[in-house]
């Protein structure tokens, strides 16, 4: 339960922005209902697939920023003292950057079935980008996490965030795993087309989120915590 409740407290330091961010997939959904005309199906496609790349930025900066927040602080050593050990501790922020992509993933299901059925689309497609935003945001945190204990916050986030774009030209020369993973999900189609092996790419994104959170946790055992500035 500790990183759990640590998280709580992580979470609801940014309770508006979290607010604002799920809210998001519903405004951009109404912007293209509003106007009364039917949406271009190929438009909604491409606004959904810019909303999964949002929701991995929202993952990764928000665990490459959050370890730097605390050491600047100094909450750290409060709850450090408190009987938490830091794997504990990385999970907490772990769990405080993965939740919100949940309640925006919410979000972009309910506003993407309103869009697919709006057009007369199945929703397949939608159901199977939300599922590998999950499981690829749990990576973009991790790496997003694995970055803020070796760098400063601001090159953490910039090195979290040329992970992912070499994930994503991993995915372009077929590389199995995050990178395919990935290459599927910015290629959707309503129907669910492109999504050949899903599961197995999706069990090796897993298990490769696992071993970069091992290696962080290794690393910020063995290491001083920096509170200053950075």
């Amino acid at each position: 339960m500790k990183p759990f409740l640590i998280a709580h407290r992580l979470m609801w330091q940014n309770r508006w922005l979290f607010l604002l961010l799920m809210l998001w997939p519903y405004a951009m959904a109404a912007i293209l209902l509003l106007p009364g005309d039917k949406p271009d199906p190929a438009d909604i496609l491409s606004m959904l697939h810019q909303e999964c790349f949002y929701g991995l930025a929202l993952a990764a900066v928000t665990a490459s920023t959050q370890l730097g927040n605390e050491q600047r602080s100094r909450r750290i050593l409060l709850v450090l003292s408190k009987a938490v050990s830091r794997t504990e501790y990385l999970l907490a922020i772990l769990l405080a950057a993965w939740l919100p992509l949940l309640l925006y993933v919410s979000g972009f299901v309910v506003s993407g079935i309103v869009l697919a059925h709006a057009v007369q689309r199945p929703i397949d497609g939608v159901l199977m980008m939300a599922a590998m935003q999950i499981v690829l945001g749990l990576l973009a945190g991790v790496i997003g996490i694995f970055w803020s204990v070796i760098l400063p916050s601001i090159m953490a986030t910039i090195a979290a965030s040329a992970s992912l774009g070499l994930l994503f030209f991993a995915g372009q020369v077929k590389m199995p795993g995050p990178g395919q993973l990935l290459a599927k999900l910015v290629s959707m189609r309503f129907s669910g087309a492109a999504t050949e092996n899903p599961i197995f790419d999706g069990v090796v994104t897993l298990l490769t989120a696992g071993a970069i959170f091992a290696a962080a946790s290794w690393l910020f055992h063995r290491r001083d915590l920096n509170l200053t500035a950075d």
